[in-house]
Order: C-alpha cells, then structure tokens, then sequence
C-alpha cells in the first residue's frame, strides 16, 4: 500500500510546486500484514520479521463479521454481512498503513469460495479498499495450517494430527517437523453444522444424534488414515478449540491466557463440559466462563465435532495452539521471498530495501552501483551552491546511482533506456509516481545523449521536473564515470569553486587515468547546464598501490 505524507518542499530554482510523495518511512524490518477473511470471523496479524528469518508480532486483530451467516447453506453472501466485512477490512487496513507494512495479504475461506456472489465481495475489496483477496482452496488452508504449527510446536521427535475446526470447513493435517503427510478439509465447521442440523435451542437428541451420524459419514475415511499415521500428538487450532479449552480451564477456576502457544484440553474435562452443553440453550451457554458470546450459537456444534475425535481416536489430551492460518500465511511469504526478507534483516530503511531489491532481482554490478551513488551525493552535498537543489532530491539521485545500469538485465545495446523501463515498471514501494519517474529518467540519462525533445518520457515531465533531471543526470554522468573500471579506485574527493570553473580533485588508491579520462569525457552535460567549466585532478589516497585490477565490465 502506498501511503501519502508530507510534500517535498519547491525546487528553489524552477519555482516548482511538487506533488505528494509517500512519508518516509520510519527504519524497520519487513513488516507484513496478514488477514484471514473467514466464515465467522475475521483475524489480522501484523508482524514485523526478525534476524532469525522469525517474527514479532506488533497488532492481532479480532472481529466477528459472520460473512457466512447465510453462504454455507443458501451459498450466497448477503448484503449486510459483505458491507460489514468490508468496512471491519478498512478499519484492518488503516492499522496496517499506521505500521508501515510492506505487504498485505489477503486470503478468504469456505465463505467466499462456496458462495455464488463470492466474486463480487472480492470485487468490492479491490474497488472500495484497494484490496487484493485471494480465494485459496481448502488444501492450501491446511498447509497453512501446518506451517503455522510447526513453527510453534515441537514436532522434531513426532508427528501430530493438526485440526483446525472453521466456521465452514474443518482441515485436518498430520505431519512432522519435516512434512506433512496428510493434508485434508471437510465441511464440518462450526457454523456450517449449525446451520444445516439445530432448529431447536437447545438442539433436541434427534437433531444431534443426526449430526453425529453426519460427522461420521463425513469423517470415516479421514479416521482410517490418520489411525495408519499414528500420529504422537494431537493439537487443535481456531476459535472452537480455543473457547472449548477456555472453558475447561475455566471449570478447575484457571484463568485463560490470551496469545498463550498452547493450552492442554483433557478428555476428562471436556466430557463434563460436552455433556452440559447438549443440554443448555444460548442463554445458559452465555453463562459459561471462557465461552466469547459471540460463539455461544455455534459451538455446541463444534463441540460434537471434537466429543467424535476424542472419542475415535481415544485421545487423552488436546493441545490447542493460538497459531492458525493467519501465522502460516506470514511463514509460507517468508519461505517464498527469501531474498526479500533477507534484504530486510540487512536494510531497515523500506525504500531504501526496495531499491536494492530490484537491483538484485535484475542481477546489478552492486559493488559498482553502490560506489556510483556514493559518488553521486558526495558531489551532490559539494554543489550544493551551484545546483541548489533541495535536499528531498539528494535520495533519488542516490537511488538513481544504484539503479542507473540495471538496463543490462534485458541487453547491454541500449541499456540506460532499459534501466527507464525496468525502473519504472519495477514496483518500487514507498515512492510516489513523480519520484519514481524523475529517479528512471535521471538514471536514463547517465551515459549518450543529452535529454531531448524527441524523448517521450522525458517530454512528459513538466518544465520544473525536466530541469531537476538534467540537474541529477548530469551529476550521475560525472560520478559513474569515476568508477569506470567497477572496482571503486576513488576513496575521497573534494570539490574547489571558483567563478566559472570547478575543480574536482579525487584521491585514489591506484593509478587515476581511466577514471580522469571517463570523467572529462562525462562532464560536458555538466557544464552546458551550470555554465561553467570543470577540472579534474587526483592525488594518491595514503598507502596507494601501483597496480590496478582488471577491469570489471566497464559500460
């Protein structure tokens, strides 16, 4: 998401009134929101990703929406229960631009997947909030699921059955630390049964007995192969299992835990609890502790769901982990974008990171482009008198210098219009439209031709922002021309003005000539646009060595 900030103050010299620029960010970490569009509720986790490739967490939102109050039976989304979503999803991403994320990602469930007006809710979210909702398949909310378990459970000397009881679906997983071997969903969720089996509060013997032949019906296949499995441990996630293991802690006067890893749930506290909700009505259920209120209509129904596996596959004790789906989502973005994430552990400044995040993904000369930039602000901060350029712009020249000759991804013939392109279409995060159009055009015109009238994307800028690009490109020429042998000769440089003449001393650790030639050759930009003449000159840099490496792919 782009967020809008503060404005670059007017160009001194063309009287020029920028437009609105992203407020830079505070320095951070990869920061990634995650939300899960549910059948009951909605869940977002915002976290910021760690040195260890983990994360911390810095806002877990909550809210029941009952998007699929009326979806898994009628199999349509209503009105309300959309306008409510979407207006609780704003509210998510306004939080989410207040942290400064780098990436949203939004996934919807059986609600939306099952529902024949789905693609309109998904419509609504991109028209009215600018959010992409990704409709995933029951099987990919298991693995996530499971990713999100295996990170917080200890599943390196077993294996463990996973059940995730939703409001639509149930996903059931075995694996290890390593794999998983089962990965499965059905439709048992907590609403959906509700739904289809309870006209009566309390539901009456013949309405659960029903749902119990169903759950077995729908269940048996699923049983016969976790039991080949065997698996050691039996962990639940999701709102059902933490409000049934809420409520039998509850019975010994334990106090409930929120954001707790795991909380055990024993079969000989559930069966109590199991026994006296069949009985009671949503009033009496409302009374429980540890029951939200806002489950108290549905979670009979998902206490069937857990009385037949307890009862199935005789186990002792649940654990019920708060890691869901919304965790797996932020480890499988982790897992997917590697470089990505590790750029963030060595680069907390976001624009920054995505700048050097295209130059890697278009295979860049880093060495050399981080000596160009460098060069570039040096010679930006020692002109300053003459250029008189606000400081906003000393950052795009820089970014400018470290992306100038990535134009080589796609061919060396013609490379800095390529560069235009690559950086303009390259998703660079936290930069408005104008930065990244005066940061591809000064980076286009660091070698060739002068900017011309025949030149459509430099035509397109106003009068004031073409001014600024020759400024920055004519700058950029000089500093890419002393690093012409890529091996960063230059260790200092001073600038002398004098009336109608600069001279740019350099002090360099091998012998100079490529670099003075390059720079002389470079500088006729410079002088046609200031109106004066530039000298250049180099001293030794302190323990200079005679012998220069070969050059590195000089441009």
């Amino acid at each position: 998401m782009t967020l809008s900030g503060r404005k670059l103050k007017n160009h001194s010299r063309s009287g020029s009134s920028p437009s609105s620029r992203p407020l830079r960010s505070t320095p951070h970490g990869l920061r990634i929101a995650a939300i899960d569009i549910g059948t009951n509720s909605l869940h977002m986790v915002v976290v910021e990703v760690t040195k260890s490739a983990g994360f911390k967490v810095l806002s877990s939102e909550k809210d029941l929406t009952r998007l699929g109050s009326a979806a898994l039976v009628r199999h349509v989304l209503t009105k309300s229960a959309m306008q409510h979503t979407l207006a609780v999803l704003g509210r998510y991403l306004r939080v989410a631009g207040n942290l400064e994320c780098d990436r949203i990602r939004a996934y919807a469930t059986s609600a939306v997947r099952e529902s024949v007006n789905g693609g309109d809710f998904i419509l609504a979210a991109k028209t009215e909030l600018g959010l992409n909702v990704r409709v995933i398949s029951a099987q990919e909310e298991a693995r996530l699921i499971y990713l999100a378990v295996r990170q917080a459970v200890d599943l390196v000397d077993s294996s463990a059955l996973v059940v995730d009881i939703g409001g639509g679906s149930a996903e059931f997983i075995v694996g290890d630390f390593q794999k998983a071997a089962l990965l499965e969903s059905r439709k048992v969720g907590a609403s959906r049964l509700t739904q289809q089996f309870f006209a009566h509060d309390p539901p009456t013997r013949g309405e659960i007995r029903s749902l119990e032949k169903h759950i077995h019906q729908e269940l048996k296949g699923i049983i016969k192969k976790i039991r080949v499995l065997g698996p050691a441990k039996f962990i639940g996630t999701s709102g059902t299992m933490e409000n049934l293991a809420a409520m039998c802690l509850a019975r010994h006067g334990e106090d409930v835990l929120r954001h707790r890893v795991l909380t055990e749930m024993r079969r000989e506290d559930f069966g109590p609890l199991y026994r006296r909700l069949v009985n009671m009505d949503q009033k009496e259920r409302l009374d429980i502790s540890g029951l939200d209120p806002g489950r108290a209509d549905q979670i009979t129904a998902g206490a069937v769901v857990v009385n037949y596996l307890f009862e199935e596959l005789d186990i002792p004790v649940i654990e019920v982990s708060d890691r869901a789906m919304r965790e797996g989502m932020i480890i499988d973005y982790v897992q997917t974008h590697w470089p990505r994430v590790r750029l963030s552990v060595e680069i907390s400044e976001p624009r920054r990171r995505s700048v050097v995040e295209l130059g890697r993904r278009c295979n860049y000369d880093e060495g050399h482009h981080r000596q160009t930039a460098w060069l570039a602000v040096n010679l930006f901060d020692r002109l300053q008198g003459l250029h008189r350029l606000p400081r906003d712009y000393r950052e795009l020249l820089e970014y400018a210098a470290m992306l100038h000759d990535i134009g080589w991804h796609i061919g060396h013939s013609g490379h800095h219009k390529h560069s235009l392109y690559l950086i303009k279409n390259g998703e660079l995060d936290g930069f408005s439209p104008r930065e990244i159009e005066l940061i591809a055009n000064t980076a286009r015109y660091h070698r060739r031709s002068a900017p011309k009238k025949s030149h459509p994307d430099y035509m397109a800028l106003p009068p004031s922002d073409r001014r600024i690009v020759d400024s920055l490109s004519s700058i950029l020429r000089i500093a890419e021309g002393l690093d012409r042998g890529h091996y960063a000769n230059v260790r200092d440089l001073r600038v002398i003005r004098r009336k109608g003449m600069v001279s740019i001393i350099l002090r360099t650790e091998f012998d100079p000539e490529l670099e003075l030639w390059a720079a002389r050759h470079k500088s006729g930009c410079f002088e046609n646009i200031f109106g004066v003449r530039v000298n250049f000159s180099a001293h030794p840099a302190p323990g200079r060595r005679a012998a220069r490496p070969a050059a590195a792919g000089a441009v």
